[in-house]
């Protein structure tokens, strides 16, 4: 017979209470808290303020596990590359209108702390390379038949940035709805469709 693994209940504990603030910090930050304060974050995570200093070296390092745990919740099963165009976009400004919206009040705090964050200004600019990487992807035979690929690659990734759904959302005042019709149209637009 073998032997039942031991668990280390501190390691345990460590990792439970890493996740807590992670996730406390998170939730404060989706509901429009820009910089919410050791102690909110502390009582949200339902932990003595000095186990956030415990846990985390620097703010740094903090703000890069929220980082990080914001772009695992936000992942979903990549678009299809193959389909009909109306089949593949349909599927793609779905998919993408979700994520930016459930990621609309990271994307307002990261603006606030971006100059003084290195390590979520990396995060973002990796978050953005990804939907970049996934535009160019679902949608690369009308890229490469546009005759014009570097322009049209970049005019889909601009209209289908966080910042133009901001635009969409918040500037004009769409609903989700009127903003994903519009994202349609701009994408059919940019890709000559």
């Amino acid at each position: 017979m073998t032997e039942p693994t031991k668990v280390d209940g501190r390691r345990e504990r460590t990792k439970r209470t890493r996740a807590a603030i992670v996730a406390a910090l998170t939730d404060l930050l989706d509901e429009g808290r820009i910089e919410p304060t050791a102690a909110q974050i502390a009582e949200r995570a339902g932990v003595a303020v000095r186990s956030i200093a415990q846990h985390f070296a620097s703010r740094e390092e903090l703000l890069l596990a929220v980082a990080q745990h914001h772009t695992e919740r936000l992942a979903h099963t990549p678009v299809a590359r193959h389909g009909s165009f109306d089949e593949r976009l349909e599927a793609f400004v779905v998919a993408r209108a979700r994520s930016l919206e459930a990621s609309a009040a990271m994307r307002r705090a990261a603006a606030v702390v971006l100059g003084r964050s290195p390590a979520v200004a990396r995060a973002l600019e990796d978050a953005a390379k990804e939907r970049r990487k996934e535009t160019s992807g679902v949608f690369a035979a009308e890229i490469a038949a546009s005759g014009e690929s570097t322009a049209v690659e970049r005019a889909v990734a601009l209209v289908s940035s966080g910042r133009a759904w901001d635009v969409l959302r918040g500037e004009m005042g769409l609903g989700v709805k009127a903003a994903r019709e519009q994202l349609t149209f701009m994408l059919r637009s940019a890709l000559r469709r």
